[in-house]
């Protein structure tokens, strides 16, 4: 038969395709962000696959340094590495976290150079492992405005890396070229999502002025407006609008765990609050005032203390190192 060539089904040609690792991980990341910073807003399929595409635009992109310097680093145990095995993939490849550290080992012994600031324990890129866990193994339920501000510093983060540590270190011009006009496509969407979560924040700032002591990061967005002065009662992020219920309730929601299950399964209920009596105390939580300090807040009615007490077990107000008031007065009254 003569005449125009088939591409149907089984047919090669113009078909064929090649992701090399660092193309193929900007590849992820414009998929990620053209939905993420959708102009009328990301439909609920286009946020799954933008937290999928991100979690493995974040995997692939630190690995594509790692193999740029060496090929075995790439793999989970670097000493059993084989060329074969590893252009076939039939290998166990490391973790992001474990990339990281290698990446900053190598960097730090002079053998490779990195700009940006890789944190192993970086709690968006954590967050984001997370998000996408729940999305493959248990349902999810959460708001666009919620994804669009978490993934938001994971993306910052990549764009710098590959900006900063990776493009001046491509060696082929075609490769570069390639890397080059993707991250013109990622750096205008970028921008629009940037300038949405900013917009967003301004928008609220009002509302937030004034109880910086008392909010706390929302555990759907991340974003510190989550208000818990006065108490926890229809408790909701301002910024998100991830609704937390009230009091003792509201706290587990917060930790995102089931109060029965925990404590069936062998932990223990939050700590009691002095103020109200409450067991909605929640321990280590991190302020818009102080993101270093860990707090020490009730979520059924928003008291602030010190912290725990060894000996109650009640959040209060410590005269000791881990001895609240009440304790205190009790002991000195046995002398």
């Amino acid at each position: 038969m003569t005449g125009a060539q088939t591409t149907g089904v089984g047919s090669t040609g113009d078909k064929d395709f090649h992701f090399p690792p660092l193309t193929n991980g900007l590849d992820f990341v414009i998929s990620a962000v053209d939905s993420l910073a959708a102009e009328d807003g990301p439909a609920p399929r286009e946020l799954k696959y933008a937290v999928l595409h991100l979690q493995a635009a974040a995997e692939t992109l630190f690995k594509a340094r790692l193999e740029m310097h060496e090929p075995s680093l790439v793999w989970t145990k670097p000493d059993t590495y084989s060329e074969a095995k590893h252009t076939a993939g039939a290998f166990n490849s490391c973790s992001i976290k474990v990339a990281l550290e290698r990446l900053n080992s190598l960097a730090e012994n002079g053998d490779i150079t990195i700009e940006t600031s890789l944190d192993p324990g970086d709690v968006d890129l954590e967050a984001l492992g997370k998000l996408r866990n729940r999305i493959m193994h248990f349902g999810w339920r959460d708001s666009a405005v919620a994804v669009q501000a978490r993934t938001l510093p994971v993306l910052t983060l990549l764009f710098d890396f590959v900006s900063r540590d990776v493009l001046p270190y491509v060696e082929t011009f075609p490769d570069s070229w390639t890397a080059e006009k993707q991250m013109e496509k990622v750096r205008s969407q970028l921008k629009h999502l940037t300038d949405f979560v900013a917009h967003r924040t301004k928008s609220i700032a009002a509302q937030l002025d004034g109880y910086e002591h008392s909010t706390v990061a929302c555990r759907s967005c991340g974003q510190h407006a989550l208000v818990l002065d006065g108490g926890a009662i229809d408790l909701e992020c301002l910024f998100c609008g991830k609704a937390y219920g009230s009091g003792e309730e509201a706290a587990w929601e917060f930790i995102g765990e089931d109060r029965y299950i925990a404590i069936k399964d062998g932990g223990s209920d939050f700590a009691n609050c002095e103020s109200c009596g409450s067991d909605a105390v929640v321990a280590g939580l991190r302020t818009a005032a102080s993101p270093d300090t860990d707090s020490y807040i009730c979520f059924s009615c928003g008291a602030d203390w010190d912290g725990i007490c060894g000996y109650c077990g009640s959040g209060g107000h410590l005269v000791m190192e881990d001895m609240c008031e009440n304790c205190y007065e009790i002991r000195l009254a046995k002398f």
